[in-house]
């Protein structure tokens, strides 16, 4: 079921219908596969069909939804490989931000960090998946940020919705404790200022999705191309 939030303060009807329809493509309240019903939405989030359809077409560019001439929009299914060209690009730039991180981070910007990683614990234990998942987002964007490149969480933000279907999907057929694990050993390294250690570390967790995948792929093959 399609699950909506409040628009915020100065957006757009367009950039609402778009915010909405990712996350629930994201977490698969809108599944792969699934044919979206235009009259239903506009409906539910109180727009007319002129931002909606331009919200599609946006999400269409970025290949989420597809349209089938004649017989409707359609969430995309998983493309295996297309994932996996995000994931190479976050690996490429993530090994070079743990690097940075262990010469430019602060004890304080650590500490923001290092709550992060305590707040996952609780909600593991609380088997909170859309808690996890946003301390996931939340801890990595800290640190693109943290290291002065916002513009590179930026691009890789607007790849990231193929990538974290993925991660999502693994919080349900995975134990989500390797992920926090790799977190506690980044910021480990990265106080010490071992850089070498960082970049394995970031290298690493960046492979978890290429570990992951069979299992994801049996768990959920109606979701693939």
């Amino acid at each position: 079921m399609v699950r909506t939030s409040e628009r915020r303060n100065g957006e757009s009807a367009k950039n609402y219908v778009l915010r909405v329809l990712v996350d629930n493509i994201v977490n698969t309240c809108l599944e792969p596969g699934e044919k979206l019903n235009e009259p239903e939405l506009c409906q539910q989030l109180g727009v007319s069909r002129m931002p909606f359809r331009e919200a599609e077409l946006e999400l269409v560019q970025r290949r989420l939804i597809e349209i089938r001439p004649k017989i409707g929009t359609y969430v995309s299914l998983i493309d295996a490989e297309l994932v996996e060209e995000v994931r190479h690009l976050r690996a490429v730039l993530e090994i070079d931000l743990a690097e940075m991180a262990c010469q430019m981070l602060n004890n304080q910007q650590l500490d923001h960090l290092w709550e992060n990683v305590a707040l996952w614990q609780m909600y593991i234990q609380r088997a909170q998946e859309e808690k996890i998942f946003a301390l996931d987002k939340g801890f990595h964007r800290l640190l693109y940020v943290q290291c002065g490149c916002p513009y590179w969480y930026d691009l890789v933000e607007n790849l990231a919705p193929h990538f974290d279907r993925t991660t999502v999907l693994s919080f349900r057929c995975r134990p989500a404790e390797a992920i926090l694990d790799d977190h506690t050993s980044l910021l480990k390294a990265i106080e010490a200022k071992d850089a070498a250690a960082a970049r394995t570390v970031a290298a690493r967790h960046m492979q978890r999705y290429t570990e992951n995948l069979a299992t994801i792929r049996e768990s959920f093959p109606q979701y693939f191309k």
